[in-house]
């Protein structure tokens, strides 16, 4: 015999995988979506760069800040360029609160970053986001 719970089914699952509320994953309001935003951050946003990324900033007069992630085939094969990208997504998604408001982030991460340590790479990209501070 089956009960019937009171809560959704949704609302359960995110209960049960610790998530909160939501599926975990960015809202589109917080990503550079177009060419022409990642070209603006790119022109006129103030550069910064460390051992595993290069970091293009730009203000962006809304109450939240927005990220784009880029790899190039420079980087190396599909399989690493992914990888990367979902470590940095992870790093970001959990660091958002401790993230300035106000600005559009581009990261690029570098070869150097697929060999550093999952802890190490989130140390080093909030500490150029200045979310240590």
């Amino acid at each position: 015999m089956r009960v019937a719970s009171a809560l959704p089914l949704s609302t359960i699952k995110c209960f049960a995988t610790g998530l909160g509320q939501g599926s975990g994953r960015i809202s589109k309001d917080f990503k550079l979506r177009s060419a022409e935003q990642f070209r603006a951050v790119y022109e006129r946003g103030a550069k910064k760069v460390s051992r595993s990324f290069v970091l293009f900033a730009l203000p962006n007069g809304l109450a939240h800040s927005r990220f784009g992630l880029t790899t190039s085939r420079k980087f190396g094969k599909a399989h690493d360029r992914n990888r990367v990208k979902r470590r940095v997504r992870e790093i970001l998604r959990t660091s958002r609160p401790q993230i300035p408001a106000g600005f559009d982030f581009v990261v690029n991460p570098r070869r150097s970053a697929n060999e550093r340590e999952f802890r190490e790479l989130g140390a080093e990209l909030l500490s150029l986001l200045g979310a240590g501070k």
